[in-house]
């Protein structure tokens, strides 16, 4: 695990992945979510949010939302990128449609 000095007057941006589910088949996306998390905690992935209880307050949105942290965008990128979770993304095939964006996080100037 690399060293983060807090001291840095600045601190590397997190990755984010921004998902919005549409699950079309609960029973089954178990199958998805067994492999995939664990996958995920393995790049440092976190889930900071699971859109349980959702507003849309502006616009529309097309599935329920997930938040993900992960310790970089190069990490972010590498998850979605592994052959791992490219497996784990045919696991859910005809159960879930997916939207996912990985953006950088923003850190504002000291």
């Amino acid at each position: 695990m690399t060293e983060v000095n807090l001291q840095s007057p600045k601190a590397a941006p997190k990755g984010y992945w921004i998902v919005l589910a549409n699950v079309l088949d609960m029973a089954r996306f178990g199958t998805y979510t067994a492999v995939a998390g664990p996958l995920l905690a393995s790049f440092g992935g976190r889930v900071l949010a699971r859109g349980n209880v959702t507003v849309v307050a502006e616009g529309s949105a097309t599935g329920r939302p997930y938040l993900v942290e992960f310790p970089s965008y190069e990490a972010a990128q590498a998850c979605f990128n592994s052959p791992g979770y490219q497996e784990a993304i045919k696991l859910r095939e005809r159960i879930a449609k997916f939207d996912i964006l990985i953006t950088e996080g923003f850190v504002p100037e000291a």
